[in-house]
C-alpha cells in the first residue's frame, strides 16, 4: 500500500521477482531490469538459497526445479549476489539497495535462523564491497518479534504448512490474516511468506530508501 501511495501517477513500479528463485536464477534475467534502465533498485533474494541448504531433499528439489548448475551454498550465493550489484552498478545509472532477508520462522535461535544470519552478513559484506544502502528488514523484524516478547516464537517447519495455507485460502476462503493468527505468527503467514504486518515493514524500509518527492 505505501508503495503504491508513493508511486501513483509519478512512476513506474516493476515488480521483477519470481516465486522460489535463488540468487543464481535472478542472475539469469537480470536483462529484464536492465532493459528498463531504473532509478532504483531493491534486491532482496536469498531466502530459497537458505531453504535450498536446509537438507538434502531441499537441495535436490530447487536444483531440479530451479535448473541449478551446481550445489547451492553460502559462496556461490555471494558470488552471484556480487555479480548481481556489479552487473547494475556497471549498466544502468540506479541507485541500489540491498535488504537483509527477513526471518525464516519466528524462532531466532532456530537452525534455519542461524543460517539467515551468515546470508545476511554476507548480503552486508557485498553492500560495503559496493557501497550501496542497505535496508535492515531482519533487523527491524527480529526487534519486532523480541519486543512482542516471542522469542522463541514459532520455528520455521519446512514447506508444508505453505502448502497447507494455499489450500485453506483456496479451498475454505480463508484469509491469510486469518491463517498466520491460527498458525501461531506474527509476521509471516507460514513461517515463509509475510502477512500484511510483515509486508507492511518491508515496504516501510522501501519507501524510506526512495525519496520523496522523486527526482525528475
Amino acid at each position: 500500500r505505501h508503495l503504491h501511495r508513493l508511486v501513483e501517477d509519478v512512476a513506474r513500479f516493476v515488480n521483477a521477482g519470481v516465486n522460489g528463485d535463488l540468487a543464481y536464477n535472478v542472475l539469469q534475467r537480470l536483462e529484464q531490469v536492465i532493459r528498463t534502465q531504473p532509478d532504483f533498485v531493491v534486491v532482496l533474494v536469498g531466502t530459497n538459497d537458505v531453504m535450498s541448504t536446509l537438507s538434502e531433499r531441499a537441495e535436490s528439489r530447487y536444483m531440479r526445479r530451479k535448473g541449478l548448475p551446481q550445489r547451492p551454498t553460502l559462496d556461490w550465493y555471494r558470488e552471484n549476489l556480487e555479480a548481481i550489484v556489479n552487473d547494475l552498478r556497471q549498466r544502468t545509472k540506479a541507485r541500489i539497495a540491498l535488504s537483509t532477508l527477513p526471518p525464516l520462522g519466528e524462532d531466532l535461535t532456530s537452525r534455519p535462523n542461524l543460517t539467515i544470519a551468515r546470508y545476511n552478513d554476507a548480503i552486508r559484506g557485498v553492500g560495503e564491497k559496493y557501497h550501496v544502502v542497505l535496508l535492515p528488514v531482519y533487523e527491524s523484524q527480529a526487534e519486532y518479534l523480541r519486543s512482542a516478547h516471542r522469542e522463541p516464537g514459532r520455528a520455521f517447519e519446512g514447506s508444508g504448512l505453505m502448502w497447507e495455507a494455499i489450500l485453506r485460502h483456496s479451498i475454505l476462503r480463508q484469509s491469510f490474516g486469518k491463517i498466520s493468527e491460527k498458525n501461531g505468527f506474527l509476521l509471516t503467514i507460514e513461517g515463509i511468506h509475510m502477512n500484511s504486518r510483515g509486508d507492511t515493514m518491508i515496504a516501510d524500509q522501501v519507501e524510506a530508501f526512495i525519496p520523496s518527492p522523486l527526482p525528475v
